[in-house]
């Protein structure tokens, strides 16, 4: 397996969690071949720190600015400008993570906040000619409505909806990126996304330091668990891991292909 190349769409590595062991993280990602990461970055500060991060591997290890649905009530004019500025950086290569979250807000004026915030970012994302990073938990109709009203390039992570739903975003030319919870018992809605979606949508990622997949479920999750989840997909569709990991390789690099961000 010298010649695999695995990708993580979507890792928190500018956190806390790996102040203290960064090193050793991207040791055993070389170990497992997971040689193509996502940092995604939810304050300005993060964002600094991954683009200087980042110089050690420009071609691999790429940048995502984003403001969370949940942070945007604390977005001043002078945040935004802020935000505006950072995300234009060229070593910033895409807008993320950002969306709706209602699962723990269901204040509609808050609600509808996330929604403009949004908008602001995909539109954000449109005139840096980047393409973005969609969270969305509890809100997959409102979060479809944008993206297709506000069409551009863009995938939604850790995809939490049916079969059904995520066909309709492939038709819109989005992806669909699945992690360690597509390991899980109670999996039956990513299996379903993963057994009948095209094929040349799909991307893996670990949403590290969250949802470890099996069979290290519980830990802090990083890169280096990527292989266990692009296993359980090649396993769903019959395929080698090795193919299963070059088709996601060549969709990942022909999404960020599809911009000049």
């Amino acid at each position: 397996m010298e010649d695999i190349c695995f990708v993580d769409t979507h890792c928190h590595l500018m956190g806390d969690e790996y102040k203290d062991d960064i090193e050793e993280v991207l040791s055993r990602c070389k170990e497992k071949h997971v040689d193509k990461l996502m940092l995604i970055t939810l304050s300005i500060d993060e964002t600094k720190r991954a683009i200087e991060f980042v110089k050690r591997n420009p071609q691999n290890y790429k940048v995502a600015a984003g403001i969370f649905p949940e942070d945007v009530t604390k977005v001043d004019d002078a945040y935004w400008k802020a935000f505006t500025q950072v995300a234009s950086d060229p070593a910033v290569t895409a807008i993320g993570e950002i969306g709706l979250e209602y699962h723990w807000v269901s204040d509609e004026n808050e609600r509808a906040l996330q929604r403009e915030f949004f908008i602001k970012q995909i539109e954000l994302a449109r005139s840096l000619n980047k393409p973005f990073l969609v969270h969305s938990r509890d809100a997959m109709q409102d979060t479809f409505n944008i993206m297709k009203e506000h069409h551009w390039k863009g995938l939604l992570h850790c995809f939490p909806g049916s079969k059904e739903m995520a066909k309709e975003f492939t038709k819109l030319g989005y992806y669909i990126a699945l992690g360690g919870a597509l390991t899980f018992k109670n999996a039956r809605h990513s299996v379903d996304v993963v057994e009948n979606i095209d094929l040349n949508y799909l991307l893996s990622e670990t949403d590290s330091p969250y949802m470890a997949p099996v069979p290290v479920r519980g830990t802090r999750n990083e890169p280096s668990n990527i292989p266990y989840i692009v296993e359980k997909m090649a396993n769903l569709r019959n395929l080698p891991v090795q193919q299963m990991a070059k088709i996601i390789d060549d969709n990942w690099e022909r999404f960020l292909g599809e911009c000049n961000g």
